[in-house]
């Protein structure tokens, strides 16, 4: 029995467990069925233990087969984690990170720390702005990578998800009966505004506007004082204030689309950091 394990048998068994089928793995491995089956043989063999259980419909892992799985899954990623921490010191450069203001009290910084840490020689730029200046922006060539509202940008993200928005209010707030609901509203265009106008619409509510803002911070100091309801995302809400439902005349508050879009030509740092960002944020 050979005591060390090839990886590449460890990872084509992990595949055939996802799979369910040895042919579904050697399709997603690019290989042939036959080369798949004889990995697994030969694992077995090495091992002297059965660590398939192979019917008409597809194979299942034995007691044995489910260590050894449990095992390679720790194995190939300590493998990865090294070749990361070895190619992360090698990478060295500088990334220009545009991001609308709503996204620095979410987990993004976090992440931005995380890969920071992974590759510990790139700088991380970051720059605040509305959706349409980081649109602009990214077309000047001024930043590498923007994280916005898609609907500001003519061109096709790298990647894009969405986030359940909620209202938001301060304890201090007091709405007369009868009276128009008030918003707390940026000043000059906004997709979640125009969400908002639809929502109010469509569910025959009245509103008003009862303070404009030009920036984030000028909108969590309106949302605390009491002047009126927002749009935020739930981790984003200051402790003074709390998520308000639609018992206070409220429409169900609307859903808010992100986009992570790259520059023309992305460096490798850039790409780096957008497939990084990928993985963290779409689950």
């Amino acid at each position: 029995m050979d005591l060390n394990l090839d990886p590449h048998l460890l990872r084509a068994l992990i595949v055939v467990a996802e799979t369910g089928t040895v042919s579904g793995a050697a399709e997603r491995l690019s290989r042939t069925q036959a080369a798949v089956s004889m990995q697994i043989k030969r694992l077995e063999v090495d091992l002297g233990v059965q660590l398939l259980n192979r019917t008409s419909r597809g194979v299942s892992l034995t007691d044995s087969g489910q260590v050894l799985v449990a095992y390679a899954r720790k194995l190939i990623a300590l493998g990865e984690d090294a070749r990361l921490q070895i190619e992360g010191r090698q990478l060295v450069g500088r990334v220009k990170l545009g991001l609308i203001e709503d996204l620095v009290v979410t987990r993004l910084p976090i992440l931005l720390a995380e890969f920071r840490k992974r590759f510990p020689q790139v700088e991380l730029d970051l720059v605040t702005a509305h959706s349409g200046e980081l649109s602009q922006s990214l077309q000047n060539e001024k930043l590498d990578i923007v994280i916005a509202d898609p609907s500001r940008f003519s061109i096709v993200p790298f990647f894009h998800w969405s986030r359940q928005l909620v209202w938001s209010g301060s304890r201090l707030i007091d709405v007369a009966e009868g009276d128009a609901v008030p918003l707390i509203v940026f000043e000059g265009s906004c997709t979640w505004q125009d969400k908002t106008s639809v929502a109010f619409a469509s569910a025959g509510v009245e509103w008003s506007v009862a303070c404009r803002v030009s920036s984030y911070g000028a909108l969590i100091g309106a949302l605390r004082a009491g002047l009126g309801y927002s749009l935020m995302l739930p981790e984003s809400i200051p402790t003074d204030c709390e998520t308000i439902d639609s018992g206070h005349k409220l429409p169900s508050a609307p859903s808010a689309d992100f986009g992570l879009f790259m520059a023309k030509e992305p460096s490798k740092i850039t790409k780096e950091l957008g497939l990084f960002l990928r993985e963290k944020l779409v689950q």
